[in-house]
């Protein structure tokens, strides 16, 4: 089985919440979404290429599990390795206007972005 059986591509609720949300605060610029890095290895929910940084929104329903939480570490070691900086957000879902507000100003303040 190859490492595709472990990517999903499936856009979350609160995926779809934050992007518009970081759109309309003006934290979009050189952002792609869903695009698969460091040899196609890994799926980060945000990135900003060119500032080798990556957002992961997580909803702690899949990943509060042992196996997934060593999965996502050794991911974080990957990235780290080969010079990417990783945020990893857990949530509850649904989002609610304030979680998501709050994230927004990690996401600013991961990504060097002034208010």
């Amino acid at each position: 089985m190859s490492y595709h059986h472990n990517i999903h591509s499936a856009v979350s609720k609160g995926e779809i919440t934050l992007s518009t949300v970081l759109n309309q605060a003006n934290l979009t610029y050189g952002m792609t979404t869903q695009e698969r890095i460091i040899l196609k290895s890994t799926l980060p929910d945000f990135i900003w290429r060119q500032k080798k940084k990556a957002v992961y929104l997580d909803g702690i329903q899949v990943h509060n599990k042992a196996h997934v939480e060593q999965r996502d570490e050794e991911i974080d070691q990957l990235m780290e390795k080969n010079g990417w900086q990783t945020l990893c957000i857990r949530y509850t879902p649904p989002l609610t206007r304030e979680e998501t507000q709050k994230i927004v100003e990690q996401i600013r303040e991961f990504i060097g972005e002034p208010l």
